[in-house]
């Protein structure tokens, strides 16, 4: 590269573990900047609240944006972005920007909620959730995206979810090689509905690739996974208790009733007759939408074996179980309260805070004859946690009541949508020409592990943590130097 020539990509993040994605790059070419955020999503954890408040960068600044997926960590403060100043474009893919209007709107529901109860206020309001929608530009999978003469975006499948993506980002300047930036987002290389095609080639062999990698699982395996959600369902039923199943409206509420089906295939005895209630506007949109959307994808699909991928879906997409019973008003919900008779009931929110969860759990965590099976991660300060963290006779804080702890409470990372370490570290090791990678979407101590491991196990020539106060510059060759900044 000529000596005046400018030719690098500065990546940083603000702190964070688990939720509030937010990473910037600054893309220098020449004389040029060009500003770009990967995801924008809230943040949930105990501590992090404050952050939600202000962006380390002025909005206004940033010439794009890239949605990786539909989780509200990742997307929950686009509307915020542009009430700050944000005008430019927002690239996901098809199926994202299907779902993303129902998402802003249940987020804007559940803030104002939350304001209610005086903890405070919303971030934006209807006008900035139209706004930020305007600015969304649909893409398809594999298909490159031109954003200016500098910058190409390649949307990856990816199992974490439907419509997500791992975006590979292409850097572009005359007489120098390409910088080539690849953002894991929330990763999973498998999905129980639908396949989930390998990286082409071309991709495992960019030269000195960087991979901005996931970590939520960072301390644990795929093989400390032990299953216990069928297998305490049906004790449960067995013993007469009514179950209720917290579970997030996207992907896991889908996962879940698709699981119920199969306990009914498989165990006719336990769930004959039982009623099975699902509660939840959001879910019910998006349980309606996946239908749709594999229909499509159907075609988007049919890579290799169009036959196999066909019957693939046509096995899944029918996974509703028998005797669903859609809770449509307070008056099905209240007589549900009144029954005591065994039943399940699928709710949301996935963590117990919010949604008609914030009925089911206070009146049945002081019965005995009840099971609360959560599925999936809870954050701190979360109702879910909460109730983890109590033993039975408790006394527990289930919104503004004190109640004490009688139902027994389960819980299970089965259903987890995230690659666990070693998957990660498979993930990894397919590509060739792995430069630096640096680990970001983790907790602090799930963070350090896995750096420690893909030092010794991927052993790519440079590895480093986002979040911690630096920012990491990329250039043509790969990792060039990294500094301390005040993006924290």
């Amino acid at each position: 590269m000529p000596n005046n020539v400018r030719f690098y990509a500065d990546i940083m993040q603000g702190p964070t573990e688990v939720t509030g994605s937010f990473n910037v790059v600054d893309f220098k070419v020449n004389d040029e900047t060009i500003r770009f955020a990967v995801d924008c999503g809230m943040y949930q954890e105990r501590g992090y609240e404050e952050q939600n408040l202000d962006f380390p960068i002025d909005p206004s600044t940033l010439d794009f944006a890239i949605l990786t997926h539909n989780h509200v960590d990742h997307n929950g403060r686009f509307p915020y972005l542009v009430r700050k100043g944000f005008t430019k474009s927002i690239y996901t893919t098809v199926a994202t920007s299907r779902l993303l209007g129902k998402a802003f709107e249940d987020n804007l529901k559940v803030m104002r909620d939350t304001s209610q109860r005086g903890n405070g206020g919303s971030l934006y309001d209807e006008k900035d959730v139209q706004e930020a929608l305007s600015h969304v530009v649909p893409c398809e999978y594999l298909e490159p995206v031109v954003v200016n003469d500098h910058v190409v975006i390649h949307f990856l499948w990816n199992g974490h979810l439907v419509g997500a993506s791992s975006v590979l980002v292409q850097l572009k300047n005359s007489g120098c090689n390409d910088i080539w930036i690849l953002f894991s987002g929330d990763y999973n290389s498998k999905n129980m509905f639908f396949p989930v095609p390998c990286y082409r080639n071309w991709i495992k062999q960019i030269p000195n690739l960087t991979v901005v990698c996931e970590s939520t699982y960072g301390l644990m395996d795929s093989t400390e996974i032990v299953p216990c959600f069928e297998e305490n369902i049906i004790r449960a039923l067995r013993d007469g208790k009514t179950v209720i199943i917290p579970a997030f409206s996207l992907g896991r509420s889908q996962e879940v009733l698709w699981t119920i089906k199969h306990i009914q295939e498989t165990n006719p005895k336990e769930l004959r007759g039982v009623p099975v209630f699902f509660d939840g506007k959001l879910a019910f949109f998006y349980t309606k939408m996946y239908q749709t959307l594999w229909e499509e994808d159907k075609e988007r699909l049919k890579i290799g074996n169009p036959h196999k991928i066909v019957n693939f879906y046509e096995d899944k997409i029918d996974f509703l179980p028998k005797n669903l019973v859609y809770v449509v008003d307070k008056g099905v919900r209240n007589a549900i309260l009144e029954d005591r008779k065994k039943k399940l009931v699928v709710t949301t929110s996935g963590m117990g805070s919010y949604g008609p969860a914030q009925t089911y759990i206070p009146a049945y965590i002081q019965c005995q004859k009840a099971l609360i099976h959560f599925t999936g991660y809870c954050a701190e300060d979360t109702l879910g946690r909460r109730l983890k963290d109590a033993e039975i006779g408790d006394i527990v804080r289930v919104g503004g009541l004190d109640v004490e702890k009688q139902g027994n409470v389960e819980f299970t990372n089965e259903f987890t949508a995230h690659a666990k370490a070693d998957e990660l570290i498979d993930y990894l090791l397919q590509f060739e020409s792995l430069n630096t990678v640096l680990i970001n979407h983790g907790s602090a101590a799930a963070k350090e592990a896995f750096a420690k491991r893909v030092l010794r196990e991927v052993k790519p020539k440079h590895v480093g943590r986002l979040g911690d106060g630096y920012v990491f510059r990329i250039g043509e060759n790969g990792f060039e130097k990294q500094m301390s900044t005040k993006f924290k």
